[in-house]
């Protein structure tokens, strides 16, 4: 019984850690307090625009190839100078907009993206 349990476990951990070890970081991170952006490219991104909610927004002038960039929720700001607060609002949806080094664009999106 002893011997059977220990297989199961043994094999349960090594299936865990084989599906782990496919999957790809996810770029884009939302936390209570923050939300992070990694440039997973080997290449430098420019004008870096990061929007929650449709219509918040925080910038960065780059992200270096491999770089994170950490935006406290506090930091993203609307049209009209209103701040985001994470004591009455949830992140939604995050949308990444940059420029790579060759001059395509670059977006990523997380949850529901913007609407234009």
């Amino acid at each position: 019984m002893y011997r059977l349990l220990s297989a199961m476990l043994v094999t349960g951990f090594l299936l865990a850690a084989a599906a782990c070890k496919g999957q790809e970081p996810n770029p884009i991170r939302v936390g209570t307090d923050r939300i992070t952006v990694i440039n997973l490219t080997d290449t430098a991104w420019r004008n870096v625009d990061v929007w929650l909610n449709d219509h918040y927004r925080a910038q960065a002038p780059e992200l270096a190839a491999g770089g994170r960039l950490e935006v406290p929720l506090g930091v993203f700001v609307a049209a009209y100078g209103q701040r985001f607060d994470p004591k009455k609002q949830i992140p939604a949806g995050v949308e990444v907009d940059a420029t790579g080094a060759d001059g395509k664009p670059v977006k990523l999106v997380w949850g529901k993206g913007r609407r234009r």
